[in-house]
């Protein structure tokens, strides 16, 4: 189980991002900003969180150290590090990182993947007031063992907008639900990941649409909401896609197209149900 260490360093800040550097990976936002950049100086992997912390791990260590700004907030390092660079640090160390939110049933788990903004969140959420567990939010860690796809534990703080929280008559509740009870806590618990639901907004008159995605373009679908630390190593570069193969081959994966706006979520949520309930039978 990964851990995380913090020591105060006075003054410190990141170093800044460096410009026209292939060796350097650089994390945007949906807007385009920049909000973590990390880089490999020989057995250590270093991601900087500009004005926050500098974290540091290894592939083999089991530890990740923080070096945090004088100032900073611990709340906001603890933040980046269960939202930003956990997941990088599992994914240098063999697992794989989807930009998805999931729930669990008896079938296994459902990851909701897809851009920003798309509504996965507000999907997770709603799936949960029918009884669903949450599984995580925004970041979703699997491995494949034995042939067989497992969802593997993170901790996760699902964030709902105020229009959501207000829809689901929560108005008066923060816009963020914690679920970091211990089994949520990394690599605690897994999970058979069941189906994968790769939402996308669309404006046609259609509430939702589902349709499987043959073997191809599943592939090629999930590994576009793929998240890795570096693919400039040429032996990480060819386990991430061995993986993914897997990931595409045996576990069902769905374009979800829907209309935007929340009148429309109860339908979404009903189409997604019965991918859960008939666990990939849906052609």
């Amino acid at each position: 189980m990964m851990r995380l260490s913090i020591k105060h360093a006075e003054a410190m800040v990141p170093p800044p991002v460096p410009a026209l550097d292939p060796p350097v990976e650089i994390w945007r936002d949906h807007a385009g900003a920049i909000y973590a950049y990390g880089e490999i100086l020989g057995e250590e992997c270093w991601m900087h969180v500009p004005g926050l912390a500098s974290f540091r791990f290894t592939r083999d260590g089991d530890e990740v150290a923080a070096a945090i700004t004088d100032g900073a907030e611990e709340e906001l390092v603890l933040d980046a590090y269960r939202r930003r660079v956990l997941p990088m640090a599992l994914q240098v160390r063999g697992r794989e990182i989807l930009h998805a939110s999931a729930i669990s049933s008896p079938a296994g788990v459902t990851a909701l993947c897809g851009a920003s903004q798309t509504g996965k969140s507000t999907i997770a959420f709603g799936l949960n007031r029918r009884g669903y567990p949450l599984w995580g939010d925004d970041a979703l860690a699997f491995e494949i063992s034995n042939g067989e796809a497992l969802a593997v534990s993170l901790p996760f703080e699902i964030r709902l907008r105020p229009a959501a929280a207000e829809f689901f008559g929560h108005g008066a509740m923060p816009a963020s639900i914690m679920a970091a009870t211990v089994e949520h806590l990394p690599g605690i618990k897994s999970a058979p990941l069941a189906s994968v639901c790769v939402l996308r907004r669309d404006d046609s008159a259609v509430p939702v649409m589902v349709r499987r995605l043959p073997f191809a373009e599943a592939f090629s679908t999930i590994l576009g909401h793929a998240c890795w630390f570096t693919m400039n190593d040429s032996g990480g570069k060819r386990r991430v896609i061995d993986h993914y193969l897997d990931l595409a081959a045996r576990t069902p994966v769905f374009h979800v197209a829907f209309k935007p706006g929340l009148e429309n979520l109860p339908a979404v949520l009903d189409a997604i149900e019965r991918v859960v309930h008939r666990n990939g039978q849906i052609s």
